[in-house]
This record gives structure tokens, sequence and C-alpha cells, in this order.
């Protein structure tokens, strides 16, 4: 299985080895040897072992990579250029969202008549579809559009 790059100046992120150019991905919280899929073309790859997540959103947990706050496609890098060339399309597809307390009830979004797969996050405009092919039933996942968590409905 493909091993990311890690960066060297962006501790907890790495550089995925399937697209061209490489892409950020976050992977923070994740060990060394975790496998991880791609956000791009949904492939796994391994957490190199030189990753340090200096974060405090850091756990020791492993979860799926998330950007706080924004979807996976634009992490928050202190070199605005590298976010700028990672900006979020309609096509981007969802984040996985990391587990949440059992106590907090997340609303599902809405399957769309005709186009399986596709879903309508209950966060975002109804012209902006989230991708969650392949995802399972109940699954958190982060709306790219609003960052907010929902669960993938039913199809």
């Amino acid at each position: 299985m493909p091993v990311a790059q890690a960066v060297p100046d962006l501790p907890g992120y790495v550089r995925t080895p399937f697209t061209n150019p490489p892409r950020l991905v976050d992977v923070r919280g994740m060990s060394a040897g975790s496998k991880v899929v791609c956000p791009y073309t949904q492939r796994p790859f391994l957490v190199p072992g030189s990753v340090t997540a200096s974060s405090s959103l850091a756990s020791s947990t492993p979860r799926t990579p998330t950007a706080p706050e924004r979807p996976r496609t634009a992490p928050v890098a202190p070199n605005s250029n590298v976010a700028a060339m990672n900006k979020p399309t309609p096509s981007t597809p969802p984040s996985v969202a990391p587990a949440s307390s059992p106590a907090v009830e997340l609303p599902y979004g809405s399957p769309i008549a005709g186009r399986p797969g596709f879903v309508n996050s209950p966060f975002a405009a109804k012209h902006q579809l989230v991708d969650v092919t392949g995802l399972p039933v109940g699954m958190e996942v982060k709306c790219p559009y609003t960052g907010k968590l929902f669960r993938v409905p039913p199809q």
C-alpha cells in the first residue's frame, strides 16, 4: 500500500500519493502506519512514521482526518498559497467526521431521488449536493459547504 509524504512545515498533514500535484490531507490524531482513505481519489494509503500532530485536536484514539471548521480540502495552513490551491469545489467529497459523544443527535441528510450516492446536507442549499457514495448508513460526515456534521441517510 502506498505511503503518503510528510510535510515538514505542516505537522499533522501529508501529501496524498494519488494526485498530481500531491494535495494536502489532514491526518492529525492518526498514528504512524494508520490506513487513511484519500479524500480526492477514495484510495487508501498509509500515514508515514515522520508525521507529528502538534494540534490540540490530536487524540489517542484514531479518527478519520478532518480539518477544524473547514472542509478537509482546505486545511488551515500558514502558507496562504497552499490553502488557495486546495479550495473546495462542489464535487469535493465530504469529510468523514470523528466520533462524537452519544448524547449528541446529528440530523440525517436527505437522499436525492434519481441520484444514488448523493444527498442534500441539512445545512447547505438544496442545489449543493454532497457525494456519500460508498459510505455506510448512519456514518457521520462533515458538510463540505458549511463544515457542520450530519449522518448518511438510507438511500
